[in-house]
């Protein structure tokens, strides 16, 4: 993710460029980024960045630095939330994920609800939309094969799939291939633009 807040968004920050500040600004993305994986949805993920860039954007205070009230991720959920995040190969299964983890599957279980809002099995299906999300994005071919990094993750029927993404990013994947492809357009006709002038 890139930052780039407009000229002033930041108020008193930039002027202020301490070590301090910028340790606790440092925390606050820090924070934000810890709770974006378990947004149960666009709308969630909506409110929590602009909650995000209100924080930014109130005035600096040495108290700032505890705007993150929220504790960092139990030590069994984070090994839990790596092996799915990084091993995409895995099929998901809840008897190995708690042995890894060091718990009960109903721990697991219990202990994930509760602290996250999502199921396991429901963070592994989001980390699955967000790596077919990524490969829709990250395309380089003209027209992404909706339905190939679909079923590479695992979805079988494209009707759900499309149901979950929707619910997680606020668009179908067909909308996602549709801005990409218009992005693509646009700078391909800057970078003409310039050659010309």
């Amino acid at each position: 993710m890139i930052l780039r807040p407009d000229v002033g968004a930041l108020g008193d920050w930039i002027a202020q460029s301490s070590d301090q500040c910028l340790s606790v600004l440092e925390a606050i993305i820090d924070c934000y980024l810890e709770r974006l994986p378990f947004v149960r949805g666009d709308e969630q993920a909506r409110q929590l960045t602009n909650r995000f860039f209100d924080t930014l954007a109130t005035p600096w205070t040495p108290r700032k630095a505890a705007v993150c009230s929220e504790r960092n991720l139990d030590r069994r959920l984070q090994r839990v939330v790596e092996k799915i995040m990084q091993d995409p190969a895995w099929e998901f299964d809840l008897k190995e994920l708690a042995s890894y983890a060091g718990v009960s599957e109903r721990n697991l279980y219990y202990l994930m609800k509760r602290e996250t809002g999502i199921t396991p099995y429901r963070f592994y299906q989001r980390a699955r939309l967000t790596r077919v999300r990524e490969r829709l994005v990250d395309c380089q071919c003209e027209v992404p094969h909706i339905s190939w990094y679909a079923a590479d993750e695992g979805f079988s029927h494209l009707g759900r799939f499309a149901a979950m993404y929707r619910e997680h990013f606020g668009e179908l994947p067909s909308e996602t291939v549709q801005w990409r492809r218009n992005l693509l357009r646009r700078s391909v006709a800057s970078a003409e633009e310039l050659v010309e002038t």
